[in-house]
């Protein structure tokens, strides 16, 4: 969301639709960015589709189901549960039990059933394993995992 101006993006109030329409092109300065870079080009589908929701009625496309890619699928999953769990200008850290049943209401809706079902079955175990840890320990576990996968 790096070209959404802040007095939209920390906002502690609801979006006027016109901010909302500002808001939404993230998307797409989000694909301008990493298109421009060719090692990137595999999240180019995560982030073009990531606000696509699988009864057709997100953005920017309007595609449903499994015309949304995969990993657009699952990153929609992570980004609404830590949208949710996380403290916003606007709002405030819901608890987990409220974030997941709200999650679960948007199955087939927002999020790929079976793969929302399969991020329900794990989330408690994942919430209290990075829920509770600080920026930096994340950061660190980050960085061992990239290691391991990249050198």
């Amino acid at each position: 969301k790096i070209a959404i101006p802040d007095h939209i993006l920390l906002k502690p109030s609801s979006l006027s639709p016109d901010e909302f329409e500002v808001m939404k092109s993230h998307v797409r300065h989000g694909v301008d960015i990493v298109v421009q870079s060719r090692w990137l080009a595999p999240a180019i589908e995560i982030i073009g589709g990531h606000h696509e929701k699988f009864d057709g009625s997100g953005y920017p496309q309007g595609l449903t189901g499994e015309d949304i890619p995969l990993l657009a699928r699952i990153f929609a999953i992570a980004d609404v549960f830590d949208a949710l769990t996380s403290k916003r200008p606007y709002k405030l850290a819901l608890p987990l039990d409220l974030a997941l049943n709200l999650l679960a209401e948007e199955r087939g809706r927002h999020f790929d059933p079976e793969l929302l079902d399969r991020f329900l079955d794990h989330a408690d175990e994942l919430y209290a394993h990075y829920g509770s840890g600080t920026d930096r320990d994340i950061r660190r576990e980050l960085a061992v995992e990239l290691k391991h996968y990249f050198g």
